[in-house]
């Protein structure tokens, strides 16, 4: 145990400083052994350190396969760095889910983003043949949709996150909208299917929490 000269008080745990005054403690050897008053709480990775480290050595490896492969048949195209950036992409969608794990809206929302600027960015650097937009969007689109909705059933969100799930399927449902007017798709199917899935949606929750979301609207805009 640690003794404060300053604030006659004695600490427990690996301290230092004290954590009233942060000056230096001295030693007081009469009560070694005594457990910190602070409980560790692991982070992510510690919590899950061999599943992480074994996710990094896959990459690696994979990565390092992949170049070899690439460098022994040269003539079949520089493909190993289409490997790279897709194990790169994977590990910022990762990065980004679990730093956001506590938001799941957010979380949600930061996961389509950074998806469909992925898909476009490749669909791009692959000669543009508009799969990104034909299908990929509308499907994350769809996909986040359908995640909402087993989060709001599952985990019983209060009736303040409905408005923010409300207006997040909206966004989700208007966006292949405006795919559809602009005329800037190959094939429209996927995307009416998102806009019919997020008209749902939005009716299924109006439906069964049409009254609460409409108080909270007017609580939030001082109606």
């Amino acid at each position: 145990m640690k003794y404060c000269e300053k604030c006659k008080v004695h600490v427990t745990g690996s301290w230092k400083v004290c954590p009233l005054c942060q000056r230096p403690l001295t030693d007081d050897d009469s009560s070694l052994g005594k457990k910190d008053p602070f409980p560790f709480i692991p982070t992510v990775y510690h919590e899950f350190n061999l599943f992480f480290r074994i996710l990094i050595l896959a990459s690696i490896s994979v990565g390092i396969i992949s170049f070899a492969v690439n460098f022994l048949f040269p003539d079949s195209g520089f493909w190993s760095l289409f490997v790279a950036a897709g194990i790169a992409c994977a590990w910022i969608s990762l990065a980004t889910a679990v730093r956001k794990r506590r938001n799941i809206p957010k979380t949600i929302l930061y996961q389509v983003v950074l998806l469909s600027v992925f898909a476009l960015l490749w669909d791009l650097l692959t000669g543009w043949r508009g799969w990104s937009l034909d299908y990929v969007i509308p499907i994350l689109c769809l996909g986040a949709i359908l995640v909402m909705a087993v989060t709001i059933k599952v985990m019983r969100q209060y009736i303040s996150d409905y408005l923010i799930y409300f207006a997040m399927e909206a966004i989700f449902g208007v966006i292949p909208v405006l795919f559809l007017l602009l005329g800037i798709l190959n094939t429209s199917i996927p995307c009416v299917i998102c806009v019919a899935g997020s008209l749902i949606a939005l009716a299924s929750l109006w439906v069964f929490s049409g009254k609460n979301l409409w108080e909270e609207f007017k609580r939030r805009l001082h109606l």
